[in-house]
């Protein structure tokens, strides 16, 4: 490298360390937890325990659209991802690929195969399907938990859907994160039911539903020589978990969950990579791509159809000093707590 280039750096275009990181442990905990079991499997029907259908989507008030073309349910960031590691699996499963042998051959292609409308201004009840054309095609959009039909429907219709939803939610931790906390956001009742007041007049992509992980990468790093002579250096980078619940016993469960990771190593994803490729499993609707990869396969080597980040030593990373720093109560409806760990890299 001549002494007038930038060292590691070959384009400023490129990502750097920082949020390649923080792309990656959203995704590394969002996938771990979910294939841990921490997801819903609502059904047809599904009752709160404080009252409400679970199963029932209500008409969103979304200026972008017609009134009458977006529907939601109760908790948005829907399950798209199949073949977890728990016996129990999402409900989301809908048909196999002809080829079946391994994931992703084997797997279906995932997500909501279909809802039941009542449409009584047309005469309509029964079942529409996910895949379907005319008057009731419509999307569905996995990350805010709703349908975008292609026309607006009538306002008075009711549907009801069969759907699976995460129990965490992890996000990235910035100055707006806080101040979007909905509370209350596992039930059905309440809110859920008014149109044009509460926490569900705000479109779900301004709700931050509990429970929550925030990860942050701290603007603290330290480096040492990798080996004599050479240009690559261990990277330690302080990442910061801002755990928020509505019970302390979830907060403690999630404390626990984050900080007990110490001395794992995982690979990392190239964001690039997977952006050039358009290989991101979401299109810009929030609707599942057919040919979507789930975290195990976006880290894979490039050899196996993945997309393994290479600029960095093997493309690992490893926890290391993990501690919790805080763990305290905000007021009766909220509990926050910290987890400060130390990551480690080639670069």
């Amino acid at each position: 490298m001549s002494s007038t280039e930038l060292s590691k750096i070959k384009h400023v275009g490129d990502s750097t360390l920082s949020p390649i990181m923080q792309d990656n442990l959203i995704e590394f905990f969002d996938w771990g937890i979910l294939s841990a079991g921490g997801f819903f499997n609502i059904e047809i029907p599904t009752s709160g325990q404080y009252g409400g259908d679970k199963h029932k989507l209500r008409l969103v008030d979304d200026p972008r659209y017609t009134k009458g073309q977006v529907w939601e349910g109760f908790r948005s960031n829907w399950v798209w991802q199949s073949g977890l590691s728990t016996a129990e699996q999402p409900n989301t499963l809908i048909k196999l690929k002809p080829d079946a042998v391994t994931y992703p051959n084997s797997s279906n292609y995932p997500g909501v195969s279909g809802v039941f409308i009542t449409d009584i201004s047309v005469g309509f009840d029964g079942f529409a399907p996910a895949s379907g054309v005319g008057q009731y095609q419509y999307h569905v959009d996995y990350p805010n938990g709703r349908l975008v039909f292609e026309n607006a429907i009538s306002t008075s219709a009711a549907i009801t859907a069969e759907f699976t939803h995460k129990w965490v939610n992890v996000v990235r931790a910035d100055e707006s994160f806080f101040r979007e906390v909905q509370y209350r956001s596992l039930r059905a009742d309440g809110d859920f039911t008014l149109t044009g007041s509460g926490d569900y007049s705000q479109l779900a992509e301004s709700r931050l539903q509990l429970p929550a992980i925030a990860i942050e990468v701290a603007q603290t790093r330290n480096m040492k020589p990798f080996s004599m002579g050479s240009l690559s250096h261990w990277v330690n980078t302080d990442v910061l978990f801002h755990v928020l619940a509505e019970e302390d016993y979830t907060r403690d469960k999630l404390l626990d969950i984050v900080s007990l990771q110490q001395d794992k190593t995982i690979f990392l994803f190239d964001s690039d990579m997977i952006g050039r490729n358009d290989a991101f499993p979401l299109d810009y609707r929030g609707m599942v791509k057919t040919d979507a990869k789930r975290y195990p396969e976006l880290v894979a080597p490039s050899g196996s159809g993945g997309f393994r980040y290479m600029g960095i030593g093997n493309g690992s990373l490893t926890f290391k000093d993990a501690r919790i720093q805080i763990s305290d109560t905000i007021n009766e409806n909220l509990y926050h707590g910290v987890v400060r760990i130390n990551t480690e890299v080639i670069a």
